[in-house]
């Protein structure tokens, strides 16, 4: 039977033929053949079973060994036994051979032995790296006979050899049904480790150490990375036994944080793996457990390489529930900077586009988390109108979370680095601007002083560099250097850490949230006392200094009188003080501004308050106080009384588009509230005046007004009051006009009043003094020669600006190009985002 057999397949009949003949070798199975005829048949079918060249050649080997082996066991035992070692130990088909002859023999006596030698054969065949399909073959075998798994301390060994396997598994085909069937093959291969980890958990640690050396590894120079497909190994690891995994990972000191960090990346690329599960489990368990040792480096590194690769998953259903699983977690947990975000915003509006078109669950669910999600972080991240007014634009008709879920989403899982040099290496800095400017690196809430600075930069920066021998002015020379570096760097950003060292206030705790405008006044008062006092070891005298003025004095000094009638007797006194800015308190609703008028230069009676009578600290808290009182303001009864309201030059309100058919918006602006400041304040009941000549409390009348402008005018919006229900300072939110240029009245006969351009903005995003954010509009100031015409006593006139001005705005290290329209309206888009401190020259 066995030359019939031979010579029908090696017949050119047809395929029909072949098959009918091929039926009559099988029918004659059954019937008694002596040993030599059963091995001669053995044989032949076991040469086509491993060697046919054809589908059809491999299907009758199985089909004729099949029967023959059933009916004559005992012989067939005999060839398999001695046969094996001999015969097709090559053949990708070997192991479906294994499993048709272990079939006939698993009861017999040999078997044993016989499966003690594959066991062997097995790991060999692994350690020689075989591809997915024989891998999966392997696996066939090994599920249907769990004999053949290596066995002892064999079994680690073959758990740490078949993840080397599957680390260079790669997909070289394009067709669908080819992928199909890799990821099939991967799947039974990463399933063998299943099994074996179900019956001897205690192979599981050392298989996943393997898999950590495999993964964290440097690839080698032209080498290959571990293939994605290790990804299917951690789906079967137990989830109990993930904290004792991680804690021992992140733990252990042999494992360096470069090892961590590539570990790390590579497991982010498994969520590209389709059908696994628990991939972003053991992601976020392990960045967790690296952010409790504090290597907060590690976390900035990893989020900022793959963020973008984790979002781009989301487009793809079948693998959108890990990614945004993993995305949530990065975002949430990344609250240090928003760099992680800012670099995720082009690509949020095609996002949610996409997600609204399909219509999937999956679909309908990550839309919700992302809309969702990018709230919280426009609340975290507050502060960048240019990059967020398109995505707000497109999520506007999306449900909006409540403040206190975004709060507690934002509370979930922030990791905060614990060394200010690790926040600076949360900023990954592209080219520089096409502004031409140079941002500041923020360095932990520093945001306060990094407006600051670039306002002054913009505004003063040629007459800071021109100050000479600032060798005896620390902090001035440190200024010179910073803004040097701000003019001629080539970097996108630098960090101001040396410049944070030398002007923080002793009473600012480092790394919290600070107001600017209390670093402002601090920081010039620091430089007007410095240069002061180096005039006066230079000179010799204090008369000396006070002659020529410091640079600060030039630039924003002004004097301000501040005068009280007593309403009895009618005296006034008098005491005049220096002006560095103004500080505008929003006025009661009820306040009319036609009503703001100033006493008469020419009183019949003045009298001087010393220092010790009116400090300017009193005086200023009196007036700060004033609208919170609320008080009805009273008219005097002098005859000397003129109204002096501030003017503004063109239309404030050309900013904020109108329609034709709505009410004119009657908001707040500045000149109103300077007004208010200029307006009397009534000082009676328990803020009575002690007025000298009737020796006795009166009810009386303050006013102050501006005797001397400053070159630059410095306006703080007084927006914080203290809520007695939270115990906390909280923001007022009134929009209020800003003008490119106004007027303020100067009580000097001899000059008219002083004309302002506005030359920046610094806007407070939040809703209290201790969070938030701080950014800054501004634009080139010409400073000319104002030193020369300071000491001339010349007038200092300035280009009359327009809307079209190039402003830009600067928020931390981006630099960006703006327009005043976007300064007019910020508040209008960004409810919480509101000028704080304006700057006019």
């Amino acid at each position: 039977m066995d030359k019939i057999l031979e010579a029908v397949m090696m017949s050119p009949h047809s395929r029909a033929v072949k098959e009918g003949m091929v039926r009559r070798v099988i029918g004659s199975a059954p019937q008694p053949l002596d040993r030599a005829q059963c091995m001669a048949m053995f044989d032949v079918a076991t040469k086509l079973f491993l060697l046919g060249e054809s589908q059809f050649k491999q299907d009758v080997g199985r089909e004729v060994l099949e029967a023959f082996a059933q009916h004559h066991q005992q012989d067939f035992e005999e060839f398999f036994n001695e046969g094996y070692a001999s015969l097709g130990k090559r053949s990708p088909q070997i192991f479906d051979y294994l499993q048709v002859g272990l079939r006939y023999i698993i009861e017999s006596p040999s078997s044993e032995e016989l499966f003690h030698l594959l066991q062997i054969e097995v790991l060999r065949i692994v350690c020689e790296r075989p591809g997915p399909e024989l891998c999966a073959r392997i696996a066939k075998l090994l599920n249907q006979y769990p004999q053949c798994v290596p066995s002892g301390n064999l079994q680690t060994v073959f758990c740490q050899q078949l993840i080397q396997t599957i680390r260079l598994f790669q997909c070289q085909c394009d067709g669908d049904d080819d992928i199909v069937a890799f990821l099939e093959h991967v799947t039974k291969t990463s399933g063998m480790l299943q099994s074996v980890w179900r019956t001897n958990m205690a192979t599981i640690l050392p298989s996943l150490k393997e898999l950590f050396i495999v993964i964290s590894s440097p690839a080698a120079e032209g080498g290959s990375v571990p293939s994605n497909a290790l990804a299917s190994v951690v789906q079967y690891v137990p989830l109990e036994l993930m904290e004792g995994v991680v804690r021992n990972l992140t733990n252990d000191k042999n494992i360096s944080d470069a090892q961590m960090l590539i570990a790390i990346c590579r497991m982010m690329d498994w969520l590209s793996w389709p059908f696994t599960k628990n991939i972003d489990k053991w992601i976020i368990a392990l960045m967790k457990g690296v952010a409790a040792v504090k290597k907060c480096a590690i976390l900035i590194e990893v989020t900022l390489t793959k963020i973008e690769e984790v979002f781009s998953k989301l487009f793809y259903p079948i693998v959108r529930e890990g990614a945004l699983s993993m995305l949530s977690y990065l975002l949430l947990s990344f609250q240090q900077s928003p760099e992680a975000f800012h670099l995720l915003l082009p690509q949020i509006p095609q996002l949610i586009s996409a997600l609204s078109a399909e219509e999937s669950d999956s679909a309908r669910h990550c839309l919700a988390q992302m809309v969702e999600l990018t709230h919280c972080l426009l609340f975290r991240f507050s502060g960048f109108p240019d990059l967020y007014q398109p995505v707000l634009e497109l999520i506007k008709d999306l449900p909006v979370p409540n403040e206190e879920r975004m709060k507690q989403l934002l509370r979930q899982s922030a990791w905060a680095p614990q060394k200010t040099e690790q926040v600076s290496f949360c900023h990954r800095l592209a080219p520089k601007s096409q502004t031409g400017k140079t941002g500041l690196v923020n360095l932990g809430n520093t945001c306060y002083m990094n407006s600051v600075i670039q306002a002054l930069f913009m505004a003063s920066e040629r007459a800071v560099m021109s100050l000479k021998n600032c060798d005896l002015l620390p902090l001035m020379g440190n200024l010179q250097r910073l803004f040097a570096f701000l003019e001629h760097s080539q970097r996108p950003a630098i960090s101001p850490d040396s410049f944070l060292v030398a002007s923080i206030p002793a009473w600012f705790t480092p790394g919290t949230q600070q107001d600017c405008s209390e670093y402002l006044k601090y920081l010039l008062d620091r430089l007007h006392e410095e240069e002061k006092r180096s005039h006066q070891k230079t000179r010799g005298s204090l008369a000396g200094s006070e002659e020529n003025g410091t640079l600060i004095k030039k630039m924003f000094g002004g004097k301000m009188v501040t005068r009280i009638r007593c309403l009895r007797c009618q005296n006034i006194s008098r005491r005049e003080e220096a002006l560095t800015d103004l500080s505008l308190a929003l006025p009661p609703p009820d306040h009319s501004p036609e009503r703001s008028f100033i006493i008469s230069p020419s009183p019949p009676v003045v009298e001087v308050i010393g220092p010790s009578s009116l400090s300017p600290s009193k005086t200023q808290s009196q007036t700060l106080l004033s609208p919170k009182r609320n008080k009805k303001l009273e008219k005097p009864e002098e005859h000397g009384v003129r109204v002096v309201p501030v003017e503004t030059i063109g239309d404030i309100d050309k900013a904020v588009p109108l329609d034709s058919n709505e009410e004119v918006d009657t908001s707040l602006s500045v000149p109103d509230l300077i007004n208010f400041f200029l307006s009397p304040e009534m000082l009676t009941g328990e803020n009575k005046y002690h007025c000298q000549r009737c020796s006795s409390l009166q009810n009386a009348e303050k006013v102050v007004e501006v005797t001397e402008g400053p070159h630059y005018l410095i306006l703080t919006l007084l927006r914080f009051s203290f809520d007695v229900v939270t115990m906390r300072r909280k923001k007022i939110l009134d929009n209020v006009s800003i003008p490119l240029v106004l007027k303020i009245p100067i009580r000097v006969t001899s000059k008219d009043p002083a004309t302002y351009d506005l030359g920046s903005v610094v806007v407070h995003s939040g809703l209290s003094s201790e969070s938030g954010h701080y950014y800054c509009y501004a634009r080139e100031c010409d400073y000319g020669n104002l030193e020369k015409q300071s000491n001339t006593g010349a007038h200092i006139s300035s280009q009359q600006p327009t809307a079209e001005n190039q402003w830009f705005l600067f928020n931390d290290t981006r630099v960006s190009f703006s327009s005043f329209e976007s300064v007019s309206n910020v508040t209008t888009y960004f409810p919480k985002d509101t000028a704080y401190v304006m700057f006019y020259r």
